[in-house]
């Protein structure tokens, strides 16, 4: 087989139970990739869970008949098996490479057409997913466990696991995922220089000028760990009572996070935005002094980098997600999952301006390396040598690929 290269198209199928119009990272990656690929010259196509609202006819996309989650409905689950027209479709596509990004629902249904259809399988591993068993409807320490252990157990029956974070990397090595394993992140657009000044951007928003400005972005979850962040607030503005936190994003913890804020008697410091296009989250980083990440439940966490490459210094929780771009006291604040630590170090760094500064510098230097044209680039990479080292798996001619069940 001929080495693969950027000069010819590769025909890829991401699947994926989250997408667009959903508003998170792992729809945002799904995004990134697909539009940075097709740039490349390459051919993507999605197939994704059909939501409320969704157009009718997407360019290469693709919507499996779904389910809503009846104890999240902004979710859907895809029912693979019943899309019966797409059986009949898929094996025309040429598809060179089937790339599942999630274990569970389309991931199974991607390995069997990958091996239907004699193509490699490729898992992304975007997910801790033994931190989001309370979105079933059953045993959270019990389903916990299983989604944890199925979602190893799949990686290992791919022929390539893609880990957003080296973290990722040796937490899957730690479970015993033995097929290869490449690091490739999702990377970031970078953002143009500002029209306004942060002043101008604040008196436009409504955001204070008298004070620091704290800034989280994200889903209101619980796996985020909010509540520690709206804790931590409290104690701080017994020292810095000026201090005001914005709450960037949407979700099912909305009504109960508002409700903590006003039993800590912090609800005039907290100011919940709501939902903010993607697009648009760029002014909030440019209003804020410093973005606090209490999530410990990221493979990367993308609002970090995100922040990083508008110049806004960051302060997270130490986890597998963060550890990759953030160098504590380098080109950010790492703290422990602890109120105690996240208070004292979020206290220092207000008094410190100097190191506010370099956190922000060096942050927007270390972002500005992972852009998404970058990680798109090592992607296909990893796509040419993965079909160069299965040659012999190179898909049939689509008259002859048998239906997809």
């Amino acid at each position: 087989m001929a080495a693969i290269s950027a000069r010819c198209w590769v025909r890829i199928g991401f699947f994926t139970c989250n997408a667009s119009p959903l508003l998170n990272g792992l729809a945002v990656s799904i995004q990134q990739f697909a539009l940075h690929l097709r740039r490349l010259g390459h051919r993507v196509y999605i197939f994704a869970p059909r939501y409320p609202g969704c157009p009718e006819v997407e360019p290469d996309t693709y919507r499996f008949p779904s389910l809503r989650v009846p104890t999240h409905h902004r979710y859907a689950l895809p029912i693979p098996a019943a899309a019966v027209g797409l059986r009949r479709l898929i094996p025309r596509l040429g598809l060179q490479v089937i790339h599942a990004h999630h274990p569970f629902l389309v991931g199974p249904y991607a390995r069997r057409l990958a091996r239907r259809l004699r193509v490699p399988c490729v898992f992304t591993y975007h997910t801790l997913y033994e931190h989001y068993a309370h979105y079933l409807p059953v045993v959270s320490s019990l389903a916990a466990r299983v989604a944890e252990a199925r979602s190893y157990a799949f990686a290992n029956q791919a022929d390539l696991v893609i880990a957003p974070t080296s973290g990722v990397q040796e937490r899957l090595w730690s479970h015993g995922v033995t097929v290869p394993i490449e690091v490739i992140p999702t990377g970031i657009e970078p953002p143009g220089e500002p029209e306004e000044s942060k002043a101008q951007i604040r008196r436009r928003l409504g955001v204070p000028e008298d004070g620091p400005v704290l800034l989280y972005v994200g889903r209101l979850a619980r796996e985020k760990n909010l509540g520690l962040l709206l804790r931590v607030v409290h104690a701080a503005v017994r020292v810095a009572p000026n201090i005001t936190l914005l709450v960037v994003g949407e979700g099912d913890e909305g009504r109960s996070l508002q409700r903590l804020a006003a039993q800590l008697d912090i609800a005039d410091r907290v100011r919940f935005v709501g939902p903010v296009p993607h697009q648009a989250v760029g002014c909030w980083y440019r209003a804020a002094d410093l973005f606090v990440f209490p999530s410990v439940s990221e493979t990367q966490g993308l609002v970090v980098l995100e922040a990083m490459a508008h110049g806004l210094p960051v302060l997270a929780v130490r986890s597998v997600g963060t550890s990759d771009f953030i160098v504590d006291g380098v080109s950010g604040a790492l703290a422990n999952d602890a109120e105690n630590d996240f208070v004292q170090r979020l206290l220092a760094l207000l008094r410190d301006g100097a190191s506010l500064h370099r956190y922000a510098e060096q942050g927007r230097v270390r972002a500005m390396q992972m852009t998404a044209e970058a990680s798109a680039v090592r992607l296909i990479e990893a796509y040419e040598r993965l079909l160069i080292q299965n040659a012999s798996m190179a898909p049939t001619s689509p008259s002859s690929s048998p239906p997809v069940g």
